[in-house]
């Protein structure tokens, strides 16, 4: 029986021998793996990463651009308005002139717009209400300048200020608004030489 228990003990011992080979070496295959794994793991971490921090970047980006250009427009949506409020207040200080320098300015205004012919001079209610007496003689002293005359229509026109002159079919309009109107982009111009 001692040789059968030597044999076995051999036999069992051989066989722990093997297991433990085995046993070692699934251990370190098992190490390879999760090695492998954790390398296949950074990896795919790290490109994320890159991936993640190029989208971010890309995004902010274009929320920098897009602030930008909502920092033009705002920019010059004020500059805009500025510029219609100079020119509105131009205009209204042109209508509440005193009676004396709101004509004078009106006969400025005519020497630009007189032909050589005779012409009807219209105004607004509020002009003609205040008129001068003497305001059609000294539109003729204009008028007769370029060769021609000037007649003050008793009807009103409706404009703000300035005159419309009529001579047969043509109408010249030099109301303020009319005048403001065609002359924006000088102004404009001017403006902007000015503030900017």
């Amino acid at each position: 029986m001692a040789g059968i228990d030597k044999i076995t003990r051999e036999i069992e011992q051989d066989a722990d021998a093997e297991a433990a080979k085995i046993i070692s070496a699934a251990e370190e295959a098992a190490k390879t793996e999760v090695d492998k794994a954790n390398q296949q793991k950074d990896a795919y971490l790290s490109a994320a990463d890159e991936k993640l921090s190029r989208k971010l970047a890309e995004e902010d980006k274009k929320t920098q651009s897009q602030c930008e250009q909502a920092e033009k427009l705002i920019l010059l949506e004020t500059r805009q308005f500025v510029i219609d409020d100079i020119i509105r207040k131009a205009k209204v200080k042109l209508l509440i002139q005193g009676k004396e320098d709101y004509f004078e300015t009106l006969l400025k205004l005519l020497e630009k717009s007189v032909q050589a012919d005779k012409g009807v001079l219209m105004l607004s209610e509020k002009d003609l209400s205040r008129v001068p007496s003497d305001f059609e003689d000294k539109a003729n002293v204009v008028a007769t300048k370029k060769g021609g005359t000037v007649e003050l229509s008793k009807e009103a026109v409706n404009i703000d200020g300035g005159f419309i002159l009529k001579y047969g079919n043509i109408e010249i309009n030099s109301s303020f608004d009319a005048i403001f109107d065609e002359n924006k982009d000088e102004l404009v111009d001017i403006i902007n030489g000015i503030l900017w």
